[in-house]
């Protein structure tokens, strides 16, 4: 097993589009999957709006993003690590931005969710969010 630079971390990110969202509520883990998108500086990614990981985040933005892929035995598997503040969007562009990542990294049209960025712009409880890729990790194992 070696360590991941953060170059090899970059792409790898690039290369998935699923990961785990780990917040706190009060002094517990919890954690979703979520599809995600980056543009190589941020995380971009949200949950449902008024849900349980969005109360976390309006009381702790400290998260951990998880992404990992394995081999059916584990034998050979890549796990990367990003640590961080989650920073809300709240206004339209911010949002429209993330959509976009998204739909980029799951390969569907970038547009196709220009829609949910302007319903989540008008909606108080929206809960879109981006992480720096600033404290991170990896390893792979091959």
């Amino acid at each position: 097993m070696r360590e991941m630079a953060k170059e090899d971390i970059l792409e790898f990110v690039k290369s998935r589009a699923w990961g785990t969202l780990i917040g706190v509520e009060e002094n517990k883990p919890y954690a979703i999957e979520v599809s995600y998108g980056t543009d190589g500086e941020f995380i971009y990614c949200g949950s449902m709006p008024g849900g349980r990981m969005s109360r976390c985040l309006r009381i702790n933005d400290n998260v951990v993003f998880k992404i990992c892929d394995s081999d059916r035995t584990s034998r050979k598997h890549t796990a990367v690590i990003i640590e961080g503040k989650a920073e809300r969007l709240t206004n339209y562009d911010d949002i429209l931005k993330s959509v976009r990542s998204i739909a980029r990294q799951v390969e569907i049209d970038k547009n196709s969710l220009d829609d949910i960025a302007e319903r989540c712009a008008k909606q108080p409880e929206s809960n879109f969010i981006r992480i720096p890729i600033k404290v991170c990790g990896g390893r792979i194992q091959k």
